[in-house]
């Protein structure tokens, strides 16, 4: 895949439906790719029992598609946010972002689509503080946070990134909640997709 093709990534907001396809990409990450985003190598147990957590009332979790396949990932997670409610204006709200991509769709911009779309979703559900944690080494990681003048302190054996997310609009709230309902009308055909091709492999 080139630059050119970029235009054929689709960036959606992933849903309760979109667990297996979310766990199958953790799981699908080497050994290296799980260290940068865990902090550690990570075996398949803890990856699978980390998906089944990610789809709480205080999380938003944003996948990239190319062409049906989820090869990149971004999750923005609070122990304060109701994503739910209105936008929580005046709560001072600080939630943490985490990325990931597959290796071999690395260096192709969609890091920085994911960015924008956790930037979005910030603003939009009354985060005020972002804040981005990963290893000293994790150079790649530093540099797509910097894009959007994140600046890093290091912290307790690892570098803390923190921004804040602009106040939103009426408009991009009305955009983000026509986003969400097209995003979960999505999420719903990609596991009915998913479950025929299983039954049909099974049956083959």
């Amino acid at each position: 895949m080139n630059q050119a093709n970029l235009s054929s990534v689709e960036v959606r907001r992933l849903w309760q439906p979109d667990k297996e396809a979310f766990r199958d990409h953790l799981l699908s990450l080497d050994t290296r790719s799980r260290h940068m985003r865990f902090g550690g190598g990570m075996s398949d147990e803890f990856l699978v029992r980390y998906a089944e957590k990610c789809f709480g009332k205080g999380d938003l979790i944003y996948g990239a598609f190319i062409d049906g396949e989820l090869v990149g990932a971004a999750e923005l997670r609070s122990n304060q946010a109701i994503w739910s409610d209105q936008a929580p204006f005046g709560r001072h709200i600080h939630a943490e972002a985490a990325f990931s991509v597959n290796q071999a769709y690395r260096r192709r911009g969609i890091g920085e689509k994911l960015f924008k779309r956790i930037l979005r979703a910030a603003t939009n559900h009354g985060v005020e503080t972002i804040e981005i944690v990963c290893l000293p080494d994790n150079i790649g990681m530093q540099n797509l946070a910097k894009k959007f003048h994140t600046q890093f302190a290091f912290e307790a054996n690892s570098l803390t990134g923190r921004l804040t997310a602009r106040r939103p609009t009426a408009l991009s709230l009305f955009r983000e909640v026509s986003s969400d309902a097209l995003d979960f009308g999505a999420a719903l055909f990609d596991a009915h997709w998913r479950t025929a091709a299983d039954t049909q492999e099974k049956g083959a």
